[in-house]
C-alpha cells in the first residue's frame, strides 16, 4: 500500500472520535512537536496539507545561531536546541534505521579583513578564506523528518493527509471533514496567517552543486554554503509574497554569490534548484487561546529552535517534562 493510501485509509477512523492532541503541519517544527509528545505517551494526530513550498523541502538545515546574530532569549533557546539534537538524532536513528547526516564540528563566518584562517575546505587547500568560527552545525531537514516522522508512526502517532481550514477550540475543520481534540497546535509555518497570526510568507532560493563541499557551513553575506547529500548546498535567497519555484532573479543572485566568493565553483553542475516559504514575523511559540497553542514564526531558524519549540508546546500541554512518559 501507498503512502498516500495508507493516510487515507485512516481518515474514517480519525475523523470517528476525539482525539488528545491534533498537530496541523507537518514540517520539522510540527513532526518534532508530535514526535515529542507522543513519545510522552500523549495520543496525537497530525495534519499535513502537502503543499508545495513547504520550507522543510529546501532548508539548509542550518545550526548557526552565532552568524545569524541571534541573542537574548533567542540565544538560549538556541544553545538549549543544539544540547538537545546530539540525543535527538542517536534516538532516532536507533529506533528507525534511518541515518540523518549531522554534525556539530562548527560553523565560520567569512570575513573579507581580518579574522583567523578558516582551513574547512580540504579540497581547496589554496583558498585564503579569513574569518571566525564557531559552535554549530547543520542536519539534514528532510532526513530528519523522515525520520520524525516514520518514529512518530511506529509509536502510533496519526499522520493525515488534509488541509486544516478553520480551526475553534476544540474542533479543526479540513478539507476531509472535522476533527475533535484536546489541544490543537498551530506548527503551520508561512500559511499561519490563514488562521490570524501575525506570519507572512518569505521565499528562500537555494542550488544543490555537484562540488566538493567545505567540512562545516560557512556564512558570508547574506548567504551560505554547507555539504548536502555528497554535494554543496548554495543559498538562500530572501523574497517576500508568494512567488513559487526559482525564477530569474533568485537565480542571478545566487550566481552572483558564487562569482563573487567563490569563482572555482562557475563550473561546478547543477544537480537540483530548491526553493521554499518561510514563516517571517512574529515569534509565536505558546498558548494563544484556550486549548490553541502557535509554534511558528521562527523565520529562517525552524530547524535550529525546533527542538527548544517542541520542548516548550509540549511542556504546556502535558504540564510536565515531556520527557517524563505517562504511560
Amino acid at each position: 500500500m501507498s503512502e498516500v493510501n495508507a493516510l487515507q485509509s485512516m481518515l474514517p477512523e480519525a475523523f470517528s472520535r476525539p482525539h488528545e492532541v491534533i498537530v496541523i503541519g507537518g514540517g520539522i517544527i510540527g513532526s518534532l512537536i508530535a514526535y515529542t509528545l507522543r513519545r510522552a505517551g500523549a495520543e496525537v494526530v497530525m495534519l499535513d496539507a502537502g503543499f508545495d513550498g513547504e520550507a522543510t523541502r529546501a532548508s539548509a538545515g542550518m545550526l548557526a545561531p552565532y552568524p545569524e546574530g541571534l541573542a537574548g532569549e533567542l540565544l538560549e533557546w538556541a544553545e538549549e536546541s543544539l544540547a538537545l539534537y546530539p540525543a535527538l538524532v542517536a534516538e532516532l536513528q536507533e529506533q528507525t534505521g534511518i541515518a540523518v547526516p549531522f554534525s556539530l564540528e562548527g560553523t565560520g563566518l567569512v570575513m573579507s579583513g581580518g579574522g583567523d584562517r578558516l582551513s574547512v575546505w580540504p579540497s581547496l587547500a589554496s583558498l585564503n578564506l579569513q574569518g571566525r568560527s564557531y559552535p554549530g552545525g547543520y542536519v539534514h531537514p528532510l532526513r530528519l523528518k523522515e525520520a520524525l516522522w516514520q518514529a512518530f508512526q511506529q509509536m502510533g502517532g496519526q499522520v493525515l493527509r488534509a488541509e486544516a481550514l478553520f480551526v475553534n477550540k476544540g474542533r479543526v475543520e479540513t478539507d476531509k471533514g472535522a476533527l475533535l481534540g484536546s489541544h490543537i497546535v498551530l506548527a503551520t509555518g508561512a500559511w499561519s496567517g490563514r488562521f490570524g497570526l501575525e506570519v507572512q510568507p518569505l521565499k528562500g532560493e537555494a542550488m544543490w552543486l555537484d562540488a566538493p563541499p567545505p567540512t562545516i557551513p560557512l556564512f558570508l553575506e547574506e548567504g551560505y554554503l554547507l555539504p548536502r547529500d555528497g554535494g554543496l548546498y548554495v543559498g538562500a535567497t530572501q523574497r517576500e509574497g508568494w512567488h513559487p519555484g526559482v525564477d530569474l532573479i533568485g537565480l542571478q543572485w545566487l550566481i552572483s554569490l558564487v562569482r563573487n566568493h567563490f569563482p572555482h565553483l562557475e563550473t561546478a553542475s547543477i544537480k537540483a534548484f530548491l526553493w521554499g516559504y518561510r514563516p517571517m514575523g512574529t515569534l509565536q511559540v505558546g498558548e494563544i487561546a484556550s486549548g490553541i497553542y502557535a509554534a511558528t514564526g521562527h523565520g529562517r531558524n525552524g530547524v535550529l529552535l525546533a527542538p527548544a519549540t517542541a520542548q516548550r508546546i509540549a511542556k504546556s500541554i502535558l504540564g510536565v517534562s515531556p520527557r517524563r512518559s505517562r504511560e
